[in-house]
């Protein structure tokens, strides 16, 4: 196995953050990692989906949603070649407006070290890009909900 860990804080409110995160469908509007995506049914266990990831291949990727602690993480199983990876998202609150973010990347089975040797470098680069991508997107959202009112 081969696993990275990346965290952050970041400025925005953390339902904001949930809402935009567990809106799969509209992540190749804001994350850079994804080139296109897809997603059936509701954001749960069991619900699945694909993305072309900018970082790995280019080709679509699918992913399986293994487990939701609404409002506060989720985690991602993806086949590989005679393995999976797993991407362990958290969220949670920090101070007033600020949330923490953190991902671990896992990879199991044989292809890990052709992973790490190619992918592995420029996906853990990419996931602080993601957490920026991110928190403009959430506050985005904050605002453009806050006008509506």
């Amino acid at each position: 196995m081969y696993a990275f860990e990346e965290s952050d804080k970041i400025d925005a409110e953390l339902d904001a953050v949930w809402q935009t995160v567990s809106d799969v469908p509209s992540w190749a509007t804001w994350d850079p990692h994804v080139l296109q995506c897809g997603f059936e049914g509701p954001f749960e266990p069991g619900s699945g989906g694909w993305t072309i990831s900018r970082v790995v291949s280019r080709q679509r990727g699918y992913f399986k949603v293994l487990q939701v602690e609404e409002g506060r993480s989720y985690t991602t199983e993806s086949p590989m070649p005679g393995g999976k990876m797993l991407i362990i998202n958290n969220y949670r609150p920090d101070e007033p407006g600020r949330v923490a973010v953190s991902r671990r990347v896992e990879v199991h089975g044989p292809f890990t070290p052709v992973f790490r040797l190619f992918w592995a470098k420029a996906f853990q680069g990419d996931t602080r890009i993601t957490f920026k991508a991110l928190e403009q997107e959430a506050r985005r959202r904050t605002a453009e909900a806050g006008s509506a009112r």
